[in-house]
């Protein structure tokens, strides 16, 4: 093997048990050069990273190391998946029953990056670099998911690997910490660190990358010099197709439509003694579509927690929900029947061997997972709404084996399978490459224009608005600490 090789991959062909992902891969990393992967959901990059870094064995084919490059010690593999697993062991953990306080932050910010090392002049310095030195007291679970992103990008730099591979790191982040993030990522591509990005926007790719390996449906489209690979890569928007949405599930309440579906007043929320939300005032009448933003931090996800029943320091507050006064005697289940509901946390929930179908048909009973078989009606709406994103072929495939795109896809449907009277979306193009971002933006268009479901869409993008959203509710910073609302026509 040249000196000059860092990986170098032959005929390599790896599968998921018998479900085939790459195929007769041949790529070859050399000194000098800057590589991003870039594909769509499914494309198999993640996979192509576990078997880098020997999390993954080929079923086929050679893969060849720099001498000295240890994948257990010196590769690591920044993912969603890396966050997933972080999340879940610290809410094994949780003791806040048998406390008196009945509160537990969890492992912290500084703990995550340290992982029982003493701080140092490093620590110091790569938080300052990741831009969370101001976050390292607070519990993991109570930080966004850009923060948590950034959280793990310090951790594996304090670490001191010899080859990273970031797994679409922009995902999460608004536009300054994204901003941020690409100025870090060309000085880590200038440094002795070897950097590999796995993108699926062409336009993610920093400047300093000149080597580009496009997959598609797991084998090579394009290897090579970067502007030669990047003109090959046009999507057209005509490949999108979204079918008739199913017949609304009949709904087993009433509503009273005389009174707006969501008002808040004076709304204050701490944590710790530390402001979140500060005096939000915001109301959401029928009709109205509403875009939620803010930088990373603001209070995004706590906001939409206290109107789904998933945060106690909404009693006492003056909140009403579909006309009722929050804690006034409606049970947290009789809320969660008029919210459909996709974000990062519920999505990463989702881990064990549960298949595509169940997964959809558990949104019908506001349950992580299927108690009993997925077979008659609960079956056929799940399988129609599959059918309406063209996704059909993956409801007997095993949720956790699916593209983290995918299973955003997926989460989607259900969200929807009971008729929600609100769907709330926090940054549900996350972990979606473009045509999947502009069929989901199209699916919801359609679910809004049908007129029996309110939109509630978080995002840090501009341009991945849907057509829909007709409200804007900003969180800016307050004087008092925290953060407020400002709502506007849109």
């Amino acid at each position: 093997m040249s000196t000059d090789t860092i990986i170098h991959f032959h005929q390599v062909c790896a599968a998921y048990r018998t479900d085939p992902v790459l195929q007769d891969i041949d790529w070859h990393w050399q000194q000098n050069q800057q590589w991003a992967i870039l594909g769509g959901n499914g494309a198999g990059k993640s996979t192509l990273a576990q078997l880098i870094s020997d999390q993954l064995r080929p079923q086929r084919g050679s893969i060849v190391r720099q001498q000295g490059l240890n994948p257990e010690q010196d590769i690591l593999h920044l993912s969603f998946e890396l966050q997933r697993q972080l999340i879940n062991h610290d809410i094994r953990y949780d003791d806040s029953e048998d406390r008196d306080d009945a509160a537990d932050i969890g492992t912290t910010v500084a703990q995550i990056v340290l992982q029982k090392k003493s701080p140092d002049e490093n620590f110091a310095a790569i938080t300052r670099q990741c831009h969370i030195d101001h976050i390292l007291n607070r519990g993991i679970r109570f930080v966004s998911t850009g923060e948590s992103r950034k959280t793990l990008l310090a951790r594996a730099l304090f670490n001191q690997p010899k080859l990273l591979i970031l797994d679409n790191p922009f995902e999460g982040l608004d536009q300054q910490s994204q901003t941020e993030l690409k100025v870090l990522i060309d000085q880590l591509l200038l440094s002795p660190l070897k950097v590999l990005l796995l993108i699926k926007q062409t336009d993610e790719i920093p400047d300093s990358v000149d080597h580009i390996l496009w997959l598609e449906h797991g084998e090579i489209q394009a290897s090579g010099q970067r502007d030669k690979v990047l003109a090959k890569t046009k999507v057209s928007p005509n490949r999108i197709r979204i079918g008739d949405l199913p017949v609304a599930t009949e709904r087993r309440y009433k509503v009273d439509k005389a009174q707006p579906l969501l008002n808040l007043q004076q709304v204050n929320i701490s944590y710790n003694e530390q402001a979140i939300l500060t005096n939000i005032n915001w109301q959401l009448d029928w009709g109205q579509h509403c875009v939620i933003t803010g930088p990373n931090g603001a209070g995004k996800s706590t906001l939409l927690s206290l109107l789904s029943g998933d945060n106690h320091k909404a009693y006492g507050q003056q909140i009403s929900l579909f006309g009722n006064t929050r804690g006034s005697g409606e049970s947290v289940q009789q809320l969660k029947q008029k919210f459909g509901i996709v974000n990062t946390q519920l999505q990463l929930n989702h881990i064990g061997r549960i298949r595509v179908a169940e997964v959809i048909a558990s949104g019908l009973y506001d349950s992580v997972g299927l108690y009993q078989p997925c077979t008659g009606n609960d079956r056929k709406i799940a399988l129609h709404w599959l059918n309406v994103m063209g996704l059909e072929h993956i409801a007997t495939q095993f949720f956790n084996r699916l593209s983290f795109g995918q299973q955003r896809l997926a989460m989607l449907a259900r969200a929807m399978v009971k008729s929600p009277l609100v769907l709330i979306l926090d940054e549900p193009c996350i972990g979606l490459d473009k045509l999947h971002r502009l069929l989901i933006l199209g699916l919801i268009d359609k679910i809004a224009e049908r007129g029996d479901c309110h939109i509630l869409y978080v995002s840090h993008s501009a341009n991945e608005i849907p057509q829909c959203i007709n409200q804007q509710l900003q969180l800016v910073p307050h004087s008092k600490g925290g953060y407020t609302s400002v709502v506007s026509e849109y």
